[in-house]
């Protein structure tokens, strides 16, 4: 039976033909079908032929030698290099599915991972927050924080007071170094009430040291501040460039509340973090 002449619609390396279904009573004039139609030849041109004669010619060859075919669900005439190029590409579709598909599943191993390690890390964080805490509330602890603060007014200030230097002279502990976070448990319990003093030493309100640390799980400011006061109670005279890297981060702090200084180093917190510690570094060398 024979077919009308195939309409012919030229592609880069494939002509898709659309070839009419022959006629039946039931079916319309109009309806048509894909099929695909490849010739692939690679062969050696001399220096002294001209090349598009020689693949033209190749070409109408291969044409005479297309077998029917199928890929996919398309009907696809061919000749061998055409077949040959289709089983190819029908080969790198499938190896590219199954890489696709094993990347798509170690992909949702390395999420669950992650979550996984996301959750050991929010455990740990409030297992030591836990740890802390209790350090900080046992009375023996908070007894050292309050002598910190007494030695400080005392001999930095020279604001001693009667009951300030008996509480020195009754304990025979020791507190060399600030602790922002100990020292603020006091002022939270009511248990001292001089807040000017915790504030010269600390930079911050007690307050805001418990809300950062109710907050975030990162230390840095807690090292800054511990780390500037214990020099101050050591009556270290701190220089300008000191005083001014230390402000600096805090009002840093204050723009940038609750993130990490430490985690972003190249951040605004975290460059006045590092210059901080550049300063300090440089004092504590003298």
């Amino acid at each position: 039976m024979s077919t009308p002449s195939p309409k012919i619609r030229r592609r880069k390396d494939m002509e898709s033909i659309r070839t009419s279904l022959p006629h039946t009573p039931s079916e319309s004039d109009d309806e048509v079908f894909d099929i695909h139609a490849i010739v692939f030849e690679e062969i050696p041109v001399p220096s002294q032929q001209d090349p598009e004669t020689l693949a033209k010619s190749c070409l109408r060859n291969g044409v005479e030698h297309v077998t029917m075919g199928h890929n996919g669900d398309k009907v696809v005439y061919a000749n061998s290099g055409g077949h040959g190029i289709l089983r190819d590409l029908e080969e790198m579709k499938r190896t590219v599915a199954m890489l696709v598909a094993n990347d798509e599943k170690k992909t949702s191993k390395i999420d669950k991972h992650e979550k996984h390690i996301d959750e050991l890390q929010k455990k740990t964080t409030y297992l030591e927050s836990r740890v802390r805490n209790l350090v900080q509330s046992s009375e023996g602890y908070l007894m050292i924080r309050r002598r910190f603060l007494d030695v400080y007014k005392r001999d930095i200030k020279g604001m001693e007071e009667l009951r300030g230097s008996k509480a020195i002279r009754d304990r025979n502990l020791i507190a060399h170094e600030g602790d922002a976070l100990g020292d603020a448990v006091l002022f939270d319990r009511d248990q001292r009430t001089d807040r000017s003093i915790y504030r010269e030493l600390y930079g911050l309100d007690y307050e805001k040291v418990l809300a950062f640390h109710s907050g975030s799980d990162d230390g840095g400011l807690f090292l800054v501040l511990n780390a500037y006061a214990t020099m101050l109670a050591q009556g270290k005279t701190l220089p300008d460039d000191l005083k001014i890297a230390f402000n600096s981060f805090l009002d840093k702090v204050e723009e940038h509340w609750l993130q990490s200084p430490t985690k972003e180093p190249n951040s605004p917190l975290g460059s006045a973090y590092y210059t901080f510690w550049k300063k300090f570094n440089q004092q504590a060398q003298v």
